[in-house]
């Protein structure tokens, strides 16, 4: 099997309420923040740009308006279509509804709309092919606890537990998911749920193949203001032509 990242479709989560940044930014759907001037989608989809990837998906939500008037329906050549959420439905329910839009049988790349962990996608895919895995998460190490989702994972890198707190490897938002993932939850019901929470320990206990992707480079979160203070320093807009 044989897969690059133009043949991904990237569902970017971005429907979120933004309650962290809210004494910084209150005006704007978290993901537009502005970061040295620009947005911080603009900082996404150029990474994707500069990876391979040509569609994306938007799962929109709260003041979806603006993330539409903004992008339109493509960027820099790439597609852009909209998933759009009337209510909020959590990571996984928003992904459950995006994956409807999808042809069957493709892969998808899932991406949190508020982190930046310019990994090399390509590196992962192909790790994700080698492995036969179903889902494969990038993640980075981290001391920190409580704020990013723990995993416990075998030194062959396949995760055995999401819920181990002593773990120093941990979530950096973005999913491979092949197509039999894909096309399980094109068929569920849209209702909200969380992809980390809920969807990922259920699939866990199926036996779903899943491992971790870990590359040591930059990672953070905007979406508390202190981490938002810093992204300037720490984000850079790739040239994308």
């Amino acid at each position: 099997m044989t897969l690059s990242p133009n043949q991904l479709t990237a569902i970017i989560l971005v429907g979120g309420l933004g309650t962290r940044l809210r004494s910084v930014v209150s005006n704007l759907p978290k993901p537009m923040a502005p970061i040295k001037g620009r947005p911080f989608l603009e900082y996404q989809l150029a990474f994707l740009k500069q990876s391979g990837v040509t569609k994306v998906i938007f799962a929109v939500c709260y003041l979806a308006e603006i993330i539409e008037e903004h992008f339109g329906k493509d960027w820099n050549g790439i597609e852009i279509d909209y998933s759009r959420d009337e209510t909020l439905l959590g990571t996984g329910g928003a992904i459950i509804k995006a994956a409807k839009m999808m042809p069957a049988g493709s892969t998808a790349l899932i991406m949190n709309g508020d982190t930046y962990f310019p990994i090399s996608l390509s590196k992962m895919l192909d790790r994700h092919i080698s492995t036969k895995a179903s889902i494969s998460i990038a993640m980075f190490e981290s001391d920190e606890a409580g704020r990013y989702s723990p995993f416990s994972v075998s030194k062959d890198m396949k995760i055995a537990t999401t819920s181990d707190e002593n773990s120093r490897l941990k979530s950096g938002g973005i999913y491979i998911i092949s197509g039999d993932v894909m096309a399980d939850l094109r068929k569920r019901p849209v209702v909200k749920t969380s992809f980390e929470d809920n969807l990922t320990p259920e699939y866990l206990a199926e036996n779903c193949s899943m491992f971790a992707y870990v590359e040591p480079c930059a990672f953070i979160d905007i979406g508390v203001p202190t981490d938002f203070a810093r992204a300037g320093q720490i984000v850079v807009l790739p040239d994308v032509g």
